[in-house]
């Protein structure tokens, strides 16, 4: 089963990383199911979304369903799981938080981290 597709993978023209991550998936998947059906593909799906990131998850499934294309079970191709994008930044202060914050530089007399503050905000530069 893994030599086929691996012959199959040989003719397509993936890369290397993707051929190795396809065969991986398909050898995760026979260690924990053995046998190919659409209940043991749902259940894999399933473990997947359970364990890992979304993205993992997507390049697992399109690993499978390589291999159900190479085998000629399209009927049976898995569908991906959608990757949301957080609506707001983490690391962003609030304007409150900013507005404290210049407030207590300025009466503590720090007055040069105050205008590197205030720069900082004034212009939209970030620090990496």
């Amino acid at each position: 089963m893994i030599d086929t597709f691996k012959a199959y993978l040989d003719k397509t023209n993936l890369s290397e990383n993707s051929k190795f991550a396809y065969l991986f998936a398909l050898r995760q998947f026979i260690e924990q199911y053995g046998s190919v059906t659409k209940k043991n593909l749902t259940a894999y799906k399933v473990w997947l979304v359970d364990h890992f990131k979304p993205q993992t998850v997507n390049l697992r499934l399109r690993g499978m369903n390589c291999y159900l294309e190479s085998v000629g079970k399209e009927k049976w191709k898995l569908s991906f799981v959608k990757v949301q994008q957080k609506p707001f930044l983490e690391n962003v202060i609030s304007e409150a938080d900013y507005l404290y914050f210049k407030k207590r530089l300025k009466e503590d007399g720090e007055l040069f981290w105050y205008f590197v503050v205030r720069f900082l905000a004034a212009t939209g530069a970030r620090v990496s």
